[in-house]
């Protein structure tokens, strides 16, 4: 059964390792017959949650920028996959920031059930 997959790639800098981990996971969803789409957070706008939950009560953010488009399309995939670099032992900032702002999807009925992470690590000493 074919699967509505969603790519997310955080790192900003283009052709990162990251990047490299985000294509390699959408060519195999989509050789294995999947749908499959890839977004990148480089280049978009996403702020930083107020904190405010009238997304609990509303379904959608109320801050207009890029991650309500980006949030609706984790909404209707049925896998996502993050592919992020590690920055101080935790996942990159713009992928926290766009976490948070799909608190939306908490509340909402949601398709996903399947997340999985791709990250790397460069370990310098």
């Amino acid at each position: 059964m074919s699967k509505k997959v969603l790519v997310i790639s955080t790192s900003l800098r283009a052709h990162s390792n990251s990047e490299a981990l985000a294509d390699a996971f959408l060519s195999g969803a989509q050789a294995a017959g999947h749908q499959a789409e890839k977004v990148t957070l480089r280049g978009k706008a996403i702020a930083f949650c107020t904190g405010c939950l009238a997304c609990q009560r509303t379904q959608q953010c109320v801050i207009q920028d890029d991650a309500n488009a980006i949030t609706e399309k984790m909404r209707c995939a049925d896998v996502i996959a993050f592919a992020t670099p590690i920055y101080y032992f935790e996942m990159c900032g713009q992928m926290k920031t766009l976490l948070d702002r799909a608190n939306s999807l908490y509340v909402s009925d949601y398709a996903f059930r399947d997340i999985y992470t791709a990250d790397r690590c460069g370990r310098g000493r």
